[in-house]
């Protein structure tokens, strides 16, 4: 079965790639941050899913796939070599068989002071939580070199009432810049503004819930962190089939 998830995660790499183009080709710099005003609480970037149970297909790279994306307050140059951190909560009832697994990718865009799109930075690995016999385990996928790594400290995953919480730490970026599959090297000298994608792909049980986004980090040059606690993001935006998805800031529960 380990030679069946090669093959889903090779023809993942091609799909998430569009993903990541069509989302932010939609407006992600364009969307309007929320005028509520959040207390101190624990709250988290929340986005409705539903996963049809598809485990086979190719179209389950895009009508399971949901992207959450938030942008960070400051603009600040970018070098390579830079790193980013989150904490991504999925429903426990998606993993229920064996072989179930939910895929999570990430990225920090890059806008020009004027807006201009310029490109994407994505992480090395894919983490995948995957429902291995009476276990669960955590692994990264690499791309590069087509093979399953194991996490070491980059990724980790706990169980919190009826979510599963996957942590990348310390994620290390690519370092080469993406736009419309064409990567280019990384302009240290310009500001950005930046914003942090994380996308959800559950190749996994039938079922439905949600799943929640907090602490984004980017660290490197610049350091800037998302609690959602508080008004600490410029704007948030969500992507699912081919169009704008509704999230909300809400409290994790």
């Amino acid at each position: 079965m380990e030679d069946l998830r090669m093959v889903r995660q090779k023809k993942s790499i091609v799909v998430m790639a569009k993903v990541l183009v069509l989302a932010l080709l939609i407006g992600v710099f364009a969307a309007i941050p929320s005028t509520e005003t959040f207390a101190a609480t624990n709250k988290a970037l929340r986005a409705k899913v539903v996963f049809d149970g598809d485990r086979e297909s190719d179209a389950v790279w895009t009508n399971n796939n949901y992207v959450l994306q938030a942008g960070h307050k400051k603009a600040s140059k970018v070098k390579k070599n830079m790193k980013i951190s989150a904490k991504v909560y999925v429903p426990v009832a998606a993993l229920k068989k064996d072989e179930d697994t939910v895929h999570v990718d990430a990225w920090v865009s890059l806008e020009t002071k004027k807006n201009d799109f310029v490109g994407d930075i994505r992480t090395k690995y894919t983490v995948m939580l995957i429902k291995d016999g009476k276990k669960m385990r955590v692994a990264l996928w690499d791309p590069a070199k087509e093979k399953e790594l194991k996490p070491g400290k980059m990724a980790s995953y706990k169980k919190s009432g009826k979510y599963y919480v996957i942590t990348l730490n310390n994620m290390p970026l690519e370092n080469v810049v993406y736009k419309d599959e064409q990567a280019s090297k990384i302009n240290t000298k310009s500001e950005y503004n930046l914003g942090q994608g994380i996308s959800v792909t559950g190749t996994c049980t039938k079922s439905s819930g949600y799943v929640y986004v907090d602490d984004l980090m980017i660290s490197g040059v610049t350091t800037q962190k998302i609690t959602f606690n508080k008004k600490d993001y410029k704007w948030y935006s969500g992507w699912h089939m081919d169009k704008n998805y509704s999230l909300k800031v809400a409290t994790v529960k």
